[in-house]
């Protein structure tokens, strides 16, 4: 059989699969069944599973599938059990979301318009769309969200199988598809998947033109960030200067000449896609709009509930936040501790950091590792993980926020520690075994 065959066979039974059992739990309108086939097609296509080496499918499509079962039992959970903990994740910003996803269906269908913010519109009228074609389903948007949140995982699989080896490929994906908070938030209606994948996707095609400059792929990337930008317009802008200012010194494989010519063509492109968003060239709008003191109000204004923390801190000059930049940086990286866990969500918040602190030594093996090898990469991701982690460090006053959008961070910080993990001895003996059955013969 040939090689697009083959991926046929897997991938509509596989589509085929989720449609059935997006229709499982959204009984009532049976367009749930297409709706669901052509979002995951499309996902799946963008993550590129059909480029996915004959060696490595079958493995990493029962990760996969395995993956996307665990989030839609979760789902199931949350309507079949009644939990502290359960009861504290249906209470999420999710929501709000559904509630303006109704209004914006219910204007819709009476034909009326409906005032909506201008920043971050996008998942407010994807939910509005869904509700508007097959009622209120926002189960639906969960499963969507969740084979989302699996994609991530090929996003990352792609990255590390350029720049390193299929074993670390195999573990990146791993780690992206079963770490607890990204099951987590990916089986609610939040938009933390969309944004994730989009990130890691972008990532992934700026990695592929530092190493073959296609014009297309600029063009793409475009209209990535404009999508990214809908969605939290402060990711996509500063994702975006990331790229453009760092492609000069970045893309080593190119001479000088041409690193500055492909940095202008991405810069004007990507520029002009923002400028259209309302935002200015490449978001310069919002990027002159902030202060040190603007910063600081919107630390303030994050602290509130049990879960906030130095909400004391004030920003009325540059030396205030460099001075507080020690302290962001710490529950940046270690937060929550164990006695500073938030309620029922210290059941993941605590195993799931203690695994972090484990991960940051393999961080700065893979750091090195990848530095070594692949050196215009390695800088370049540290560059995107260096500038989210300080704005991150900087604007967040509030443990549950940050536990959320910390996970944009380390989806980017896998791909070096999953190159540093290569070198764990268990994962080596783990990976022996593997190796040793596959041998044995049937």
């Amino acid at each position: 059989m040939s090689f697009g065959g083959e991926i046929i066979k897997i991938s509509v039974p596989f589509l085929v699969l989720i449609g059935f059992i997006a229709g499982i739990l959204t009984i009532e309108n049976f367009l749930i069944v297409p709706i669901s086939l052509v979002f995951s097609a499309l996902i799946l296509f963008l993550a590129r599973i059909h480029e996915v080496p004959e060696n490595d499918r079958i493995f990493l499509f029962r990760l996969a599938l395995g993956a996307l079962l665990i989030r839609l039992l979760f789902i199931l959970a949350t309507h079949s059990f009644d939990t502290a903990f359960i009861n504290y994740v249906n209470n999420s910003d999710a929501l709000y979301y559904e509630d303006m996803g109704k209004l914006i269906a219910s204007a819709w269908q009476d034909g009326r318009k409906v005032a909506i913010f201008t920043d971050n519109f996008g998942y407010y009228y994807w939910n509005g769309l869904i509700y508007y074609l097959v009622g209120f389903k926002p189960d639906l948007i969960r499963v969507l969200n969740s084979i989302t949140s699996v994609c991530i995982g090929f996003n990352l699989f792609f990255i590390c199988l350029r720049l390193s080896s299929p074993k670390v490929a195999k573990i990146s994906f791993f780690l992206a598809a079963y770490f607890p908070s990204s099951i987590l938030w990916s089986s609610l209606n939040l938009k933390d998947s969309l944004i994730i994948f989009l990130i890691t996707l972008i990532v992934r095609l700026n990695l592929e033109l530092m190493e073959r400059f296609v014009f297309n792929k600029v063009l793409l990337m475009s209209l990535l960030l404009m999508a990214l930008v809908s969605l939290r317009f402060y990711v996509g802008i500063l994702l975006a200067m990331c790229i453009t200012l760092s492609y000069v010194f970045t893309a080593t494989k190119f001479l000088w000449w041409q690193r500055f010519a492909y940095a202008l063509t991405i810069f004007l492109i990507a520029g002009f896609a923002l400028q259209q968003m309302g935002y200015g060239f490449l978001g310069t709008n919002y990027l002159f709009s902030q202060s040190v003191e603007t910063i600081g109000e919107q630390h303030q204004v994050a602290a509130y509930g049990g879960a906030a923390f130095a909400g004391d801190a004030v920003f009325e000059s540059y030396s205030d936040a460099l001075k507080y930049l020690p302290t962001g940086i710490f529950y940046f990286l270690l937060g929550p501790l164990p006695w500073q866990a938030m309620g029922p969500m210290r059941i993941i918040t605590i195993p799931e950091m203690a695994f972090m602190y484990f991960l940051y030594f393999y961080f700065v093996i893979g750091v090195s590792q990848l530095w070594h090898n692949q050196r215009g990469a390695c800088l370049f991701l540290l560059i995107v993980i260096t500038c989210f982690g300080l704005v991150y460090s900087l604007g967040s006053s509030n443990m549950g926020g940050l536990y959320r959008i910390r996970l944009q961070v380390y989806m980017i910080a896998f791909i070096l520690i999953s190159e540093g993990l290569q070198r764990s001895w268990a994962l080596n003996r783990i990976f022996g075994r593997l190796r040793a059955i596959r041998s044995m013969p049937e």
